[in-house]
This record gives C-alpha cells, sequence and structure tokens, in this order.
C-alpha cells in the first residue's frame, strides 16, 4: 500500500507550482456526555479543483486538445494527469488519496463499539477521507491505531484522545502536521533543501484544523493557545498551519486539554 505522506507530498508539489495552499486537513469529532460520538477526517483539496478548472479553459482557449488517454474534469469526473513524459513521473493525487481510503469499512468493521462506517471520496470536489461513530473514548482510540497503522504506515500505539465527562485532551498521538514536516522535511542536498525551502513558503497558509463538539457540556478553559470557543461554548477549534513561520516559532500542536462544566 502507498505511504500516505508520499501522496501528501504529491499533493504539496502541485499546490506550489499552483503557487497555492490548496490541502486542508480537518479533524472533527463530538463527544457526548456519556462518551459515546462521532469522528471524521476530511482532505479537503476542493480549491485545487478550481485551479484545475481554470487551466483545463486556459489549454481550450489556446486550442489545445486533451490527450484521448486522459481524464477530463467535470461535474462528478476525476482528473488523472498525464502520465507519459511531460508528467514529470508525479502521480495522481487526487486518486491517490481516493485509494488511500478504501477499505475502511471492512478495517473497521470488526472493532468493538464503532458502527456506521463512510469512506469519503467526493471526486467532483476533491474531497477524501472517512467518518464513524463510537460508543466510547476507547472504541474510538482503537479504530484509530488501525486506521494508522494500515493507511497511514505508523506503528503508534498511544491513544489519541482521553475523555471523562468533566475534562477532554487531545494528546500529541496521530499528529498530521507533524507528518506533513516530517515528509517535506529533508533533503539531503542543496538542491533538495531549497525546492523544500520554496514549497514552505507557498504553502504557509495550508490549514490542518481540529473541531471538537461537546453538545451536552460547556467548556470551562482550553489550554491550547490557537483554540477558539465557539456554539455558546460547546465548540473548540484549533487551526494549525504547519509552514506558518509565527506558530513553528510558538512551536504549535495540536494536544490541548480542555476543561468542560
Amino acid at each position: 500500500m502507498k505511504n500516505l505522506k508520499n501522496l501528501i507530498l504529491a499533493t504539496l508539489l502541485l499546490a506550489a507550482t499552483a503557487l497555492s495552499s490548496c490541502l486542508h486537513i480537518i479533524e472533527e469529532a463530538t463527544f457526548r456526555n456519556n462518551g459515546s460520538g462521532t469522528y471524521k477526517l476530511t482532505f479537503d483539496m476542493s480549491e485545487l479543483k478550481g485551479m484545475i478548472d481554470m487551466m483545463k479553459g486556459m489549454g481550450e482557449g489556446a486550442g489545445m486538445e486533451e490527450p484521448s488517454d486522459s481524464s477530463s474534469i467535470s461535474d462528478g469526473g476525476d482528473f488523472t494527469p498525464d502520465k507519459g513524459e511531460n508528467a514529470g513521473g508525479m502521480e495522481d493525487p487526487m486518486g491517490g488519496l481516493g485509494q488511500q481510503f478504501k477499505g475502511i469499512s471492512e478495517s473497521l468493521s470488526s472493532v468493538d463499539g464503532i458502527s456506521n462506517v463512510i469512506e469519503i471520496n467526493d471526486t467532483s470536489e476533491f474531497q477524501y477521507g472517512y467518518s464513524f461513530e463510537f460508543s466510547n473514548v476507547q472504541a474510538l482510540n482503537r479504530a484509530l491505531k488501525i486506521v494508522g497503522k494500515e493507511r497511514f504506515e505508523s506503528g503508534k500505539s498511544e491513544d489519541t484522545f482521553k475523555f471523562t465527562g468533566k475534562s477532554f485532551e487531545r494528546l500529541g498521538a496521530g499528529d498530521m502536521s507533524a507528518q506533513l514536516k516530517e515528509a517535506m522535511g529533508g533533503g539531503e542536498d542543496d538542491a533538495d533543501e531549497s525546492q523544500a525551502d520554496m514549497m514552505k513558503m507557498f504553502l504557509a497558509d495550508m490549514s490542518y484544523k481540529q473541531i471538537y463538539h461537546f453538545p451536552d457540556r460547556k467548556v470551562k478553559k482550553s489550554s491550547n493557545k490557537l483554540g477558539e470557543v465557539g456554539d455558546n461554548g460547546h465548540t473548540v477549534t484549533i487551526t494549525l498551519k504547519p509552514f506558518n513561520e509565527d506558530q513553528q516559532k510558538q512551536k504549535a500542536s495540536v494536544a490541548t486539554k480542555v476543561k468542560l462544566k
């Protein structure tokens, strides 16, 4: 199975070429008073669709013909870049991400406490991911470990969430922003380092957002400085920008502790 970090890197390369921070990751979870809830992870590249539509329109305006062996952008259609000589060897990142999340339902079907697993594969809007319902936080953590191992090639064994009713904690495990920075990190020669620095500059506004809902409780305090309380005190939102220099200096993290009342 392909490494998700390589697929993300291919997407970042395409985004950098367009001078557009087109990748947004949204992690959203709801925790009810009894510990049950819902979890959803989405890779949103809908901004990329507009850029590709624009490029396609420019090509048509110049009288360029589409290759007969490539798919076109249309309502509900997939985009598959030319895999010939002009493609530079880069795979289609959208199709790759779509494939990455296939089989989530089967992987989680036998996990006790997990139900209603849905795979998100919206090829018309370039949104990919998955969602499910959990009966308690232990089931949620088990599911995330399985997905992390099978889809993200992560061997992490630590939990991601803690929830007791009056307190909530998001640990540092499974931090997508850290994985993105690692994927971008490290060229060994000067050319690779220069390319990575350029892409980091172009992608300074790319976001990784966590949204946590507590319908039965109100937020008393959140330890993460980036945390914003909304929905009349029932929601905490944290928006990370992995390549933003100010956030890097602040050592921004997904980790947070929330006191509830």
